[in-house]
C-alpha cells in the first residue's frame, strides 16, 4: 500500500487539488465561498476544473498503461489484482463525490426554498394578526 502511495504521490496530489478546486467552484456557485460570484470568476474556476480533470485522467491513463506494460510478462494474478483495485477505486471515488455534492446541493437548495416560504408565511400571519387586532 505504501509502495503504491510512494509511486503515485503526484497523482494523489493532483486528485486532492482537483477535488478542492471542484469544491471551491461549488461553494462559489452557491455564493457561500470566499470568492465573489461573478461570471468571470465562475468561468475561470470551471476552466481550471476542466484542465485539472483532463490532466488527472491523462495521468491515470498513463499509470494504467505502465501497469499493463510491466505486468504482461509477470504473473497474471498480480495484474488482475491491480486492475480490480483500479476499477474499485475509480468507481467508488466518483460515487462518494456525487453523494457528498448532492447532499450539499439539496441541503442548500431546500434551505433557501423553505427560508423564503417560511418567512412569507410568518409575515402574512403577522399582518393578519395585526389586522385582527
Amino acid at each position: 500500500m505504501f509502495d503504491f502511495i510512494k509511486k503515485n504521490v503526484y497523482l494523489i496530489l493532483l486528485f486532492i487539488i482537483t477535488l478542492l478546486v471542484g469544491f471551491l467552484t461549488f461553494l462559489t456557485f452557491i455564493d457561500k465561498g470566499f470568492i465573489k460570484l461573478s461570471e468571470q470568476n465562475l468561468q475561470l474556476l470551471l476552466v481550471l476544473n476542466i484542465i485539472l480533470l483532463i490532466s488527472l485522467f491523462i495521468f491515470i491513463f498513463i499509470e494504467i498503461k505502465k501497469a499493463i506494460k510491466n505486468d504482461i510478462d509477470k504473473d497474471g494474478l498480480n495484474a488482475n489484482k491491480k486492475y480490480i483495485t483500479y476499477f474499485a477505486l475509480f468507481t467508488l471515488i466518483p460515487s462518494v463525490l456525487i453523494a457528498v455534492f448532492s447532499l450539499f446541493l439539496f441541503s442548500f437548495a431546500l434551505e433557501k426554498y423553505f427560508d423564503k416560504k417560511i418567512t412569507t408565511v410568518v409575515n402574512n400571519s403577522y399582518e393578519l394578526a395585526k389586522n385582527y387586532v
